[in-house]
């Protein structure tokens, strides 16, 4: 085969490789920033070298980040009432790929949460970099095209 959709699996990839991260950068912080959150992010070589950055959609620099959550899997990660359950069961601060401006206005007046965007290409990246990697490091020819951020 050619040709195939690994879009969604990466996304997981991603996922995981972010919270477990974060979950160890922060474990021993309780009083992390969403700044700090946004440092780390961008210490990443996929949003270091992309023109998209990191970014605060709800909160600011100083607040802090409590618990986190990476929802980078599932299209727009299911809109307010899913960012609202998240954070009713003790989610501080949702690190996702994108937000449409409504969610945004909605999450901002539930006022009970934080969110980080992370960047779409840059966080697609990240997934499809490491299975990219695992491939050829199996023996496969791999060509990456569309927008891939490369790491290096």
């Amino acid at each position: 085969m050619p040709y195939m959709n690994i879009h969604m699996p990466c996304d997981i990839i991603t996922e995981n490789y972010l919270q477990g991260l974060l979950n160890e950068k922060f474990k021993d912080n309780p009083k992390a920033t969403l700044k700090d959150i946004i440092d780390t992010l961008k210490e990443i070589p996929e949003y270091k070298n992309s023109i998209v950055k990191p970014v605060i959609r709800v909160g600011g620099n100083d607040d802090f980040a409590g618990k986190i959550a990476v929802l980078m899997a599932g299209g727009t990660n299911g809109g307010e009432k899913v960012f609202k359950a998240y954070f009713e069961a003790g989610v501080g601060t949702i690190i996702c790929m994108h937000m449409p401006e409504d969610v945004r206005k909605a999450v901002v007046e539930q006022n009970i949460g934080n969110v980080i965007v992370a960047g779409h290409m840059p966080s697609d990246s990240i997934g499809i970099n490491m299975l990219v990697e695992e491939l050829r490091n199996r023996g496969l020819e791999v060509t990456t095209m569309s927008g891939i951020i490369n790491k290096f």
